[in-house]
């Protein structure tokens, strides 16, 4: 790999960056190197930046030193310029993004929502895409009591560049094939909707060709293409959300009491899907006693 730097050195949230790229890959290879900075730096870092999509670097460190961590991922020559502004977005903002993951500073999801639902309803349906909000933010629009750390969207790929156009300036990872948890092939973008020091973390993606899905009963593999997509309010906005049943089994597997019971009171004030929650429960991890536990907080 020959790489050449298209930016950098920089610093921000105790880590010293740098986004290098290798044109001799098709398409072009490109890297954003991430190291403890030290003082310069406003370090040490609270925590490890592998939450953020970054993977800890094999062999040395190209800029020196150990420990180095690399956010990798390959597009179009010619969508070169959008990821050296995504990668400017991401240093400023990585500080805030550390505080809220470590440092228990509160993610204003009220603030980004609004902002985000109000650009992706009319955006998405102009381009005729499909979208929903999932995971914990999917359960904080139908009332759960829960403070989502990040909004995880779904969509198809289509629709992955149709997001990344609405939300243009709020990029910190451009639409790209990459590799996120679990090792998964992933065609995604990621960005900070807010100001640079008061945003949430939105990611959303899908496997590329040939990639099996790690989570076949996940809302990412099946509510598009089932159809299962409900409809929760937000000021003013008719927002499609996954429905509750994915969480609650989610939190049944997590072992999470608390959100389990304040899931279930939610699902039973909506109405429960009891043949999706009885899908879900028979391809999960849980045992018989837990599925059963499950259904009984529901009444399913």
């Amino acid at each position: 790999m020959t790489l050449e730097m298209l930016s950098g050195p920089d610093l921000g949230g105790g880590f010293l960056f740098q986004l290098s790229v290798d044109r001799s890959a098709h398409p072009p290879h490109l890297v954003v190197h991430a190291q403890e900075g030290g003082m310069d730096a406003s370090g040490p870092p609270k925590g490890s930046p592998a939450p953020f999509g970054f993977a800890l670097a094999n062999g040395g460190c190209p800029l020196g030193g150990r420990d180095c961590y690399h956010l990798e991922y390959r597009l179009p020559e010619e969508e070169i310029p959008r990821a050296r502004l995504a990668y400017n977005r991401l240093r400023f903002v990585f500080g805030p993004m550390m505080e809220q993951r470590y440092a228990q500073v509160e993610v204003p999801v009220e603030t980004a929502l609004g902002e985000l639902v109000g650009r992706l309803g009319p955006a998405m349906e102009r381009a005729e895409r499909p979208w929903f909000v999932g995971g914990s933010a999917s359960a904080f629009l139908q009332g759960v009591p829960t403070r989502p750390r990040d909004i995880d969207l779904g969509t198809d790929r289509d629709g992955v560049l149709a997001i990344a156009r609405a939300l243009p300036e709020y990029l910190i990872e451009p639409p790209a094939t990459t590799v996120w948890p679990a090792g998964r092939s992933i065609f995604g973008a990621r960005a900070f909707v807010g100001t640079l020091v008061a945003g949430v973390r939105v990611e959303w993606g899908v496997p590329n060709p040939g990639t099996a899905d790690a989570e076949p009963y996940s809302e990412w593999a099946r509510v598009l293409s089932n159809g299962e997509t409900v409809v929760a309010p937000w000021e003013g906005y008719a927002v499609p959300v996954a429905p509750l049943e994915y969480h609650l089994v989610r939190l049944a597997g997590r072992r999470d009491a608390i959100g389990l019971k304040a899931t279930a009171h939610a699902v039973r004030a909506h109405g429960v899907n009891a043949p999706l929650l009885h899908e879900l429960l028979e391809h999960s991890s849980l045992s018989a006693p837990q599925r059963a536990e499950t259904r009984s907080l529901v009444g399913a």
